[in-house]
């Protein structure tokens, strides 16, 4: 896992949606990613969530608007998620998670930090030139649910934030770090 507070100039690639949430596909940048159990936060709080940020959404004019939606309905969510709800099945399987993330560390990508919480994952990633965001996500979470076991266990989204700056980059290494401990979670083993 390397810790520098290199953030490499990324090329746009393209936006896609696979649903409710837009993604960036861009060449060579670092990504914060966040993935959460299909259980992690009510279906209601997650609609009503969704319902503000398109309609704070509507009310933009810009892409930094429109960025600074995405970047506060990101914090939303990341604070329903640190409520630790759900069957929070990563208590008993955080291991299987770890060691999915850290499994291609080197070669496919590089870890910058990372945290599995109870019901929820964080991870700031390096993505080369020509990596496909969507398959390294979809094979963390296939990978850990195959081998825990449970069937469906992981939402079908993710949510996903190019970083763009050094001081974003050392906020966000900073925020999955001390998410554990944020959490009320005392001496977490699956954090880096």
């Amino acid at each position: 896992m390397r810790h520098t507070n290199f953030i490499p100039q990324p090329r746009f690639v393209e936006i896609r949606t696979r649903g409710r949430l837009v993604h960036w596909q861009v060449d060579d940048a670092v990504y914060f990613i966040t993935f959460a159990l299909f259980d992690a936060m009510p279906a209601h709080v997650l609609t009503e969530l969704f319902r503000e940020r398109d309609q704070a959404t509507r009310a933009t004019r810009t892409v930094a608007e429109r960025a600074q939606v995405e970047r506060l309905f990101q914090i939303r969510i990341d604070r329903e998620l640190d409520q630790v709800r759900g069957s929070c099945l990563l208590r008993e399987h955080g291991q299987i998670v770890a060691d999915a993330l850290r499994y291609f560390d080197g070669q496919r990508y590089t870890l910058h930090a990372w945290c599995v919480m109870p019901n929820h994952v964080h991870v700031l990633v390096h993505l080369e030139r020509g990596a496909d965001l969507p398959k390294v996500v979809q094979a963390w979470k296939s990978y850990t649910a195959h081998k825990i076991g449970l069937g469906v266990i992981w939402q079908r989204e993710y949510f996903d934030r190019v970083i763009r700056s050094p001081q974003e980059y050392s906020d966000t290494r900073a925020y999955i770090r001390n998410n554990p401990a944020k959490a009320g979670l005392r001496n977490w083993p699956w954090v880096a």
